[in-house]
């Protein structure tokens, strides 16, 4: 008689490694899927991450580890836009967002996020 237990907790390197050895002994993706879910239940992972974890080692990437990435930097969201998109807004309370964006050329939701998320600004009716 077999046992089976559903694991509650992984990592996603536990379960790359899984599919990466998976994938060495010619398991197909929907297999390797389906042996994942029946140990790890069925939040571990779609079907179709699975599949493209499997092309990725395919490719010749060895590693389960994420690959660490450059981050963007924040050019917009600075200390000098946020003074100045303050000002324009204490000038004239009835700027608009797209005003502010053009004025400071920055995207239209960088100046949203500047003043609803920094300077936590909202629109009030009367």
């Amino acid at each position: 008689m077999e046992r089976r237990c559903v694991l509650n907790s992984w990592s996603k390197e536990e379960v790359r490694a899984v599919i990466r050895y998976k994938w060495a002994r010619g398991v197909s993706g929907t297999e390797i899927h389906n042996r994942l879910v029946e140990v790890y239940g069925p939040g571990v992972m779609s079907k179709q991450m699975v599949r493209r974890w499997c092309r990725t080692f395919s490719g010749g990437r060895q590693q389960v580890e994420d690959i660490p990435r450059a981050e963007r930097t924040s050019t917009a969201t600075t200390d000098a836009n946020v003074g100045k998109v303050d000002d324009m807004i204490r000038v004239n309370r009835r700027i608009t967002i797209d005003e502010v964006a053009e004025e400071l050329e920055i995207s239209h939701e960088r100046a949203q996020n500047i003043i609803h998320d920094i300077l936590r600004y909202r629109k009030v009716s009367a």
